[in-house]
């Protein structure tokens, strides 16, 4: 077989890059470099084949390996424009492997050449791991300001403004999430909701990103349903979501994305929703409860309760779903999740019956649990969120990591407390300990980044008061007796 030709090599290379085939990239690249590096005469730029190899190194989450590759890079480059570049590849690097200091240090070496906007954005990152959320704003905001166009620094300045409570210039900004390849926008043939009458009207409300946002804004139908009393509103969400979104009051229908849509007037997603209806955070509508489960499929739960020894019931996950087709989803499930064992000071503590509401590969985890820790494991039963709500009713608490779990026990009215990594989603807002969204939730942010052990030693002290105070009310209600 004749042997590729460097140009037919290279066309290769950027194929499989732009494709995102990071591992044939990888190859490709390195080939590049042995073509180069043996035929000095080549027509090239060796330093951008060492960054562009340190970018698909760096995507596949090898961030040391990459940065080796982003200095080799810099050894040869002498235009400042990719030497900036460069630089924030770096600094983009360091931060993914946590060494703040090293990563802002690069950052500023790529804005003192030239302000790149992906450098901008690095830098708000960093101040926002930091705490420093209005001082991560001005770097975003400086971002688009030298790149009105810049889709990413948009759609992450819209978050950290909602963050910080922002919401009116937020929700604007989060509109940008749609030009993101994270998130494509749904399409209908319908004009999109921005307040008009719903009269008599069809309007489709579909669901967005995870589960868990799902279910946490399908609250806004409801307020649709409230506030057009003769509207026709159809929400769209998953197979798993279908028969608890469907105890929603008022709504006409619940479909499944995928499903024959019928006639429309208009149609708004759920979040976008939340922007015309929430210019505040005192505006979020909360209700007791946001859905009504049958009281027979609850006490069918009860009844299965009724064979756990005597204690308190709380239900628990640990882990979210891992989106692995989702580089920037994937790497935010690595940190909001941990490991059943690591929550073995939750069970020294006596008197509590663990229910597991995990699914996924993480749920083969209960059949080792932390020594004390007696755990039920019903979750084959559990095999959608009505049946999950059904048994989380149940349960005298739920703790849980940022899953959709959370947001199924707080939308119920339940006692949840929230194990939230320190760099938290935006919809937490920050350290806060309580939720706007969820006057039943309580948040535990780790101490420091990854710190697992360090907040849960926290909730234990909390939880065995918890405990404590529980068994001397039904003493009193005994005595009451």
């Amino acid at each position: 077989m004749q042997r590729k030709t460097y140009e037919e090599v290279q066309e290769l290379f950027v194929v499989a890059y732009h494709n995102q085939k990071w591992s044939e990239a990888i190859i490709w690249s390195s080939e590049l470099l042995e073509r180069f590096e043996s035929n000095l005469s080549i027509d090239g730029h060796l330093s951008r084949i060492w960054d562009n190899r340190g970018i698909c190194i760096q995507q596949m989450g090898h961030n040391l390996d990459a940065i080796l590759n982003f200095d080799k890079a810099l050894e040869t480059e002498t235009h400042k424009d990719m030497r900036a570049r460069i630089y924030c590849n770096r600094g983009a690097a360091y931060f993914n492997m946590g060494n703040i200091v090293k990563a802002e240090k690069s950052l500023f070496q790529a804005i003192e050449i030239e302000e790149v906007p992906q450098a901008l954005l690095s830098l708000g990152n960093a101040y926002k791991y930091e705490g420093n959320i209005e001082k991560a704003l001005c770097y975003y905001r400086r971002s688009i300001t030298v790149d009105p166009e810049y889709v990413e620094g948009h759609f992450v300045y819209g978050m950290s403004l909602l963050r910080a409570g922002h919401f009116k210039e937020g929700w604007k900004e989060y509109e940008w999430r749609w030009k993101s390849n994270q998130l494509p926008p749904r399409k209908t043939k319908c004009p999109q909701w921005n307040g008009e009458d719903l009269n008599n009207k069809f309007i489709l409300v579909y669901g967005e990103q995870g589960l868990g946002d799902i279910i946490q804004f399908s609250r806004y139908a409801r307020v649709l349903a409230n506030r057009y009393l003769r509207a026709k509103i159809i929400v769209e969400g998953r197979p798993q979501l279908k028969r608890l979104l469907e105890t929603i009051p008022d709504i006409y229908a619940v479909i499944n994305v995928g499903e024959k849509l019928p006639e429309l007037d208009y149609a708004v997603s759920m979040m976008n929703l939340a922007g015309v209806l929430t210019p505040n955070i005192e505006a979020i509508p909360v209700n007791d409860k946001e859905f009504n489960l049958s009281y027979r499929d609850v006490d069918a739960w009860a009844n299965r309760f009724k064979e756990l020894p005597k204690g308190f019931k709380i239900g628990v996950c640990w882990a979210g779903l891992s989106r692995r087709n989702q580089p920037a989803a994937a790497a935010v499930d690595a940190i909001r999740s941990t490991e059943l064992k690591a929550l073995a000071p939750l069970a020294k503590i006596s008197g509590i019956i663990w229910i597991s509401l995990q699914h996924g590969t993480p749920s083969e985890e209960v059949k080792t649990p932390p020594a004390g820790m007696s755990i039920a494991d019903w979750t084959e039963d559990m095999y959608d969120f009505y049946e999950t709500c059904c048994a989380i009713e149940n349960c005298d608490l739920v703790i849980s990591v940022d899953t959709a779990v959370v947001h199924a026990a707080a939308s119920l009215g339940k006692p949840t407390w929230l194990l939230s990594r320190w760099d938290g989603c935006w919809r937490w807002f920050g350290t806060r300990e309580d939720s706007p969204w969820y006057p039943s939730l309580r948040q535990f942010t780790q101490p420091a980044p990854g710190d697992w052990d360090g907040m849960l030693q926290k909730v234990a002290k909390e939880l065995d008061k918890f405990v404590k105070s529980k068994n001397t009310s039904e003493l009193d209600l005994t005595l009451a007796k």
